[in-house]
């Protein structure tokens, strides 16, 4: 088992795609917790039940439920009602979130899938809460799934920036914005609370595209926030040493302390060649311009 999670692990660094990070980590999500679930499930006697466990891991449509339970904020995005809903969302993160990570780049790409995802639950809240006002019948107490959400997210997101794409559809081309108001209408007729949340996700990838097109990042401290932790999992780089060189004696100089009529030694010249390599040549001081100056007339 420990081979198999390294291995993941493994390909998920390996990977720069993050669209395709974003499926890995769907698919983990989703089939862990049906592992475990099995799992539990072979020990009727167990004090854990297979419900506990949906009630740790999955979000409440009932807002007390979601206040009890926080943590849940986190796997939802990566939450899925079935096995077939999990392989239209994958292919609805492929397709959508590599094309929109061309314009908007990785980075706000990832972000826009777990703001949809994150903003669905309020919208369903007061969106839900005032239907159930209005006709108590409509309550509904099952689980919400945030990567259908994140989908919707990504889809609108990538219309609100191309109004007039395309796609290939079978045989002929439709556009886009038809094909993604189609599923969503289908999404809503399938099961009206959770294509509400699905409509969050829509709204909310196409109203931060608008914005962020009028020069409103709605998504900024988030972004920021994306910035400062990946730089805290960079591994820090020691700083570049000067160059020094051994006197006879055993006494170490720096450039300033030779004599200006000493030509440069080949170790030297080295170092010179790769802090330009690294840093470009306006990396080298002054000192040591010269001296390179001073290594080429001596190899004319």
């Amino acid at each position: 088992m420990g081979k198999v999670f390294s291995d993941i692990v493994s390909v998920f660094r390996r990977n720069g795609n993050l669209a395709t990070q974003l499926i890995i980590i769907n698919l983990v999500v989703f089939f862990g917790f049906t592992l475990v679930k099995f799992g539990i499930g072979l020990f009727p006697e167990a004090t854990i039940t297979p419900d506990n466990l949906s009630q740790n891991l999955w979000v409440s449509s009932r807002f007390m439920e979601l206040i009890k339970h926080p943590w849940t904020l986190i796997s939802y995005p990566f939450t899925h009602e079935g096995l077939f809903p999990l392989i239209f969302d994958l292919i609805i993160i492929y397709w959508f979130g590599n094309m929109l990570a061309d314009f908007i780049g990785g980075r706000k790409m990832v972000i826009t899938y777990l703001s949809g995802a994150w903003f669905s639950i309020a919208f369903f809240m007061l969106v839900w809460g005032v239907f159930t006002l209005m006709n108590k019948e409509l309550g509904f107490n099952g689980f919400l799934y945030g990567a259908s959400a994140g989908g919707f997210a990504l889809m609108y997101a990538y219309v609100a920036l191309n109004p007039e794409s395309e796609i290939m559809f079978f045989t002929f081309r439709i556009k886009t914005r038809w094909l993604i108001l189609t599923l969503l209408v289908i999404s809503i007729f399938r099961s009206p609370p959770l294509g509400v949340v699905d409509l969050g996700g829509a709204l909310f990838g196409y109203l931060q595209m608008k914005l962020l097109r009028s020069g409103i990042n709605v998504t900024y401290a988030f972004e920021q926030f994306a910035i400062w932790l990946g730089n805290l999992s960079k591994p820090k780089r020691p700083p570049l040493q000067k160059y020094q060189r051994k006197q006879p004696a055993g006494k170490i100089l720096k450039f300033s302390d030779y004599n200006k009529e000493v030509h440069p030694s080949q170790d030297e010249i080295d170092f010179l060649l790769d802090k330009i390599s690294k840093g470009g040549y306006e990396s080298l001081s002054s000192e040591e311009k010269n001296r390179l100056h001073k290594a080429s007339q001596s190899a004319d």
